[in-house]
């Protein structure tokens, strides 16, 4: 860059000699003295308050993408596009006959589990008192070991039954359980109040959940939200309590007031700008997600180090080059970096001194 630019400092120097030279001759032909009227100054300090704008797209504060968690054809729709809806509320129905078949196999499989309990519970009781009067009369010395090891046997595989039994008696529940949520899936419902932004599918078609086109898109549009970048030359005049006027593009003449909401921790390496988001009160739905809109910030007054805009002769990007007299009436070229502009100064941020004597054509 810095190549570059002396580069195009030379040949902007070269052009002025070139054009001199020429209005000298065409002076001395006229029988006249030349003047080339310059200005050498100093940079200034000035407070400035800086406002800068900014455009963007307004989007919903919330937007979801709905498709079924289950597979089955679409039986009805309760709402169209544009609609109104509330948080729970039934967008569309889906066949659940399939679901209903299994959620009465699996109430079946409990019933026979609830009675392989019982079978298990009432011989389990059985064995149980049998086993305690054994104990007894193995302490009495009335049984022999052979004969308790035999009833101690059938009461541990009758306890292991019942168990069993227990276990598929909980099996059976748990598939109940899931294929009432299966079942419960068939009915589409809204996630939060807002509007159907977009309805997709008809009635007879299979959906799935892994259609490449949602079903539904939800928005919630009482708040808005702006996602600006700002540069970092002016994060720092920007807070969690800065507010910016917004101006949409489709209501040029209405202005309305936008709140920072968030400012991201890190600048963007490529643009060197920092995402700012900000949110709009829209209770009354005026504004629509999607219009594009300029958003105008305001900085806090601060002070500045300026030179006038004319002083700068070439630039690139936030880049330029000034022409500075040093004590033996030399100029020299020097590469500064610039805040934008304002009031006719050109804000520098990098480059200068402030007892720097900068040339300025007029």
């Amino acid at each position: 860059m810095n190549i570059r630019l002396i580069l195009r400092a030379a040949v902007l120097m070269t052009t002025c000699c070139l054009l001199y030279t020429s209005c000298a001759k065409e002076a001395e032909a006229a029988g006249k003295d030349l003047t080339q009227a310059v200005s050498i100054t100093a940079p200034q300090k000035k407070k400035f308050s800086r406002t800068f704008d900014t455009a963007s797209v307004a989007v919903a504060a919330q937007t979801a993408y709905i498709n079924p968690k289950v597979a089955a054809v679409i039986r009805s729709f309760a709402v169209k596009e544009g609609d109104p809806v509330k948080a729970g509320a039934v967008l569309a129905r889906l066949d659940g006959s399939d679901y209903e078949i299994a959620v009465s196999a699996a109430r079946a499989q409990i019933a026979a589990a609830d009675a392989g309990v019982m079978q298990a519970e009432a011989a389990f009781a059985k064995i149980g008192a049998d086993f305690e009067r054994f104990k007894t009369l193995k302490q009495n010395g009335s049984v022999s070991a052979s004969e308790f090891e035999q009833i101690e046997s059938g009461y541990k595989q009758t306890e292991a039954g019942l168990a069993a039994a227990k276990a598929q008696r909980g099996m059976a529940q748990s598939a109940l359980e899931g294929n009432l949520k299966q079942l419960g899936y068939t009915a589409i419902v809204a996630p939060f109040t807002g509007y159907v932004a977009a309805r997709n599918g008809e009635i007879g078609e299979m959906a799935a959940p892994a259609s490449p086109r949602p079903m539904f898109e939800i928005v919630q549009t009482d708040t808005l939200k702006i996602n600006v970048f700002v540069s970092e030359l002016e994060i720092g005049g920007i807070t969690g309590k800065t507010e910016a006027k917004v101006f949409f593009d489709a209501f040029p003449d209405k202005e309305t007031t936008a709140k920072v909401s968030l400012i991201n921790s890190k600048v963007d390496p490529m643009t060197k700008s920092v995402k700012v988001e900000l949110t709009l009160d829209n209770r009354d739905h005026f504004y629509k997600p999607g219009m594009t809109v300029r958003v105008r910030f305001t900085l806090p007054e601060r002070e500045y180090l300026v030179i006038p805009r004319n002083a700068v002769f070439t630039r690139d990007n936030e880049a330029g080059i000034v022409y500075v007299k040093n004590g033996e009436d030399r100029v020299f070229t020097k590469e500064i970096f610039m805040g934008g502009t304002v009031e006719g100064y050109t804000i520098v941020e990098k480059g200068l001194a402030g007892n720097d004597s900068v040339t300025s054509f007029l």
